[in-house]
């Protein structure tokens, strides 16, 4: 989830929870206590109702913020009737994680916010210019569509950056005058790559307009060429009308305003393509520009996590059962005779007291002299070493 993102989710979710007060009611059912005034039932059912029209504006972000909380209860309508029924009807757990969550989201997040928060989040902002006079400059976001846990290609940013740079200045260019040139004020990630562009004001407005007016007419089109789609859309959108304007300004001549319009035509082109798109552009209806720019080009993918902590769990397993099989063998050159006296009832089935009766009958025997026992401990280590050769 992307920085601005999470800082939306935040200021939704909160004001949802405030809004319908969730942990006073929750505090007066644990405490059994009832509104002044107001019929507990209704006080509850009021909640529900104020919570969920806020859920209805909810995006993804909000509801995976919600799951990450434990504020899922919230959307259970069996939780709700509980809290009806009395404080016996509900667990005093699940209540107590729902306070917990809201206590997180309402105090300890908007801290959080305020970390994650820059000065380049402002979709205005004021620069020198070159004559020292202050102008205003305007952010332009634009998103990368790509696949979910794909690594992106150092060439798409590239050729995104690019694009974008020469689209600003062919546009700078048929409006005439100075202009700031385009810059980066911000780059994020999370569920998609982002990066804040600033430039003049007018210029990134008509940025926009062209690029909405583009996509609009493309996204249904089942024409393989696509750049000749991409201009008849940019003839439709006026942009043609616009470059004789500036030709009739004096501003380009005709050489120019076909070089410009080529340009443009290749940046828009090469923007699409590298999966580029504005927020607009992904609005939720029939076809978002997330899912339909996405490069079809084969890009690097990681595993998710829970696939490599699987993998070394079995992994660690397997060697812990090959230590297992491998120890008997470990213990030969310690003792031998008590490793056959140990393995062998296993094998055979014996009881534990026929393995007692043996160890009796073995403690009865004569025990044997130093000398003797480190004798057999040499046979025996002289065996192994030759096995081993």
């Amino acid at each position: 989830m992307r920085r601005d993102r999470i800082i939306k989710a935040v200021n939704t979710l909160k004001d949802a929870l405030q809004a319908a007060q969730i942990r006073e009611l929750l505090r007066a059912a644990r405490n059994g206590q009832q509104a002044e005034g107001v019929n507990r039932t209704q006080k509850i059912l009021l909640a529900y109702n104020v919570f969920m029209r806020h859920y209805q504006d909810f995006n993804e972000e909000e509801k995976e913020m919600m799951s990450f909380f434990g504020l899922m209860p919230l959307l259970d309508i069996q939780f709700w009737s509980a809290l009806i029924d009395g404080e016996q009807a509900v667990s005093r757990k699940v209540m107590a994680d729902v306070d917990v969550g809201a206590y997180n989201v309402i105090f300890v997040m908007p801290k959080l916010r305020e970390l994650l928060t820059r000065e380049t989040d402002k979709e205005q902002l004021i620069v020198a210019s070159q004559s020292g006079d202050d102008q205003e400059i305007k952010r332009l976001r634009i998103l990368v569509a790509e696949r979910e846990r794909s690594l992106t290609d150092p060439h798409i940013i590239i050729n995104v950056m690019r694009s974008l740079d020469e689209f600003y200045e062919g546009m700078a260019t048929l409006r005439g005058g100075d202009h700031p040139a385009l810059a980066v004020g911000a780059i994020d990630s999370g569920s998609a790559k982002s990066f804040d562009f600033f430039g003049a004001t007018s210029i990134v407005d008509e940025i926009s307009e062209l690029l909405i007016s583009v996509w609009d007419r493309i996204k249904y089109s089942t024409e393989e060429n696509f750049r000749y789609q991409i201009e008849v859309a940019m003839m439709a959108a006026g942009f043609i009308n616009r470059v004789k304007d500036a030709q009739t300004a004096g501003r380009v001549n005709e050489d120019q305003g076909q070089r410009i319009t080529r340009s443009v035509a290749k940046a828009i082109e090469t923007l699409l393509r590298s999966g580029a798109y504005l927020d607009d552009m992904d609005q939720i209806r029939e076809i978002r520009a997330s899912q339909f720019l996405v490069p079809t080009t084969q890009l690097l993918e990681y595993r998710r996590e829970e696939a490599r902590v699987e993998f070394k769990a079995l992994e660690m397993r397997d060697g812990l059962d090959i230590a297992d099989k491998g120890q008997p063998l470990a213990r030969v050159e310690d003792d031998p005779d008590a490793v056959k006296s140990t393995v062998e009832p296993a094998i055979n089935g014996k009881t534990d007291s026929s393995q007692a009766d043996a160890d009796m009958t073995s403690d009865s025997q004569p025990t044997t002299t130093a000398a003797a026992a480190n004798d057999s401990l040499e046979k025996n280590e002289e065996k192994i070493v030759s096995a081993l050769k």
